[in-house]
């Protein structure tokens, strides 16, 4: 089964790296197939985790790709942003702090938007240099869809 979608843009969502940079989606990934992991709920790391080191193991070394984690957090945690971010760049590995952005906010309209039907279950996304969704799943990354994303990004890059 394909996973890849009739073009979609990515919504926007503004938010801020373990870095301290502020950036904004889709804009951010201009130029480059990027790698979207959105994750609702803590326990989903794993889930992410599957996904991202393999991804990072095969395409990080490519000019043209780029990849986020985007923890999607409710506006009513934001008063705990400093705490949960602090304790977020204690448990990650300090060469991807540029890369996880970290989103405070309305919840609801992403829901909608990305079709969530298990806040507990990671949204992978695969997107093109223009910022439109091409390719995309939910859950942990298994052998079948990981080697799905492989052939379309071998595809798309050219190797």
């Amino acid at each position: 089964m394909s996973n890849e979608v009739q073009s979609q843009e990515f919504p926007t969502i503004e938010a801020e790296t373990l870095s301290g940079k502020k950036i904004l989606f889709p804009d951010i990934t201009t130029g480059k197939y990027a790698l979207i992991l959105v994750a609702f709920k803590r326990q989903t790391q794993g889930e992410v985790d599957s996904w991202l080191d393999p991804f990072i193991e095969e395409f990080g070394d490519r000019e043209s790709v780029t990849f986020y984690e985007i923890p999607m957090i409710s506006k009513n945690w934001k008063w705990m942003s400093g705490w949960i971010d602090a304790g977020m760049r204690s448990g990650v590995p300090k060469n991807k702090h540029d890369h996880v952005a970290t989103y405070y906010g309305p919840l609801t309209e992403y829901f909608d938007y990305f079709g969530v039907d298990d806040s507990g279950k990671v949204y992978v996304f695969l997107l093109d240099p223009e910022g439109n969704i091409i390719w995309k799943t939910s859950g942990r990354a298994n052998e079948n869809t990981f080697n799905e994303l492989r052939a379309l990004m071998r595809e798309k890059t050219g190797n």
